[in-house]
């Protein structure tokens, strides 16, 4: 019973260090930070209603079928 806590507890610490050392792996820079904060300004915003997903427009307002208010397209 004490060789299988001391082999779990070798291997939760390899687990907890093996998944800690990759961290900066997925970092960004400033300026890639700013690139793609511009990237998505750029972006179109699409509205849809939500009882009527084939009324669509450029602009946020009213569907002319039940006069809910259109919401953004994800």
């Amino acid at each position: 019973m004490n060789n299988l806590l001391k082999a779990a507890a070798i291997l939760s610490i390899a687990l907890f260090f093996s998944c800690k050392g990759n961290q900066n792996s997925n970092s960004t820079t400033a300026a890639d930070s700013t690139k793609q904060a511009t990237d998505t300004t750029k972006t179109r915003t699409v509205y849809t209603c939500p009882m009527h997903p084939e009324v669509v427009s450029d602009t946020a307002g009213t569907c002319p079928k039940c006069g809910m208010a259109l919401e953004p397209k994800s």
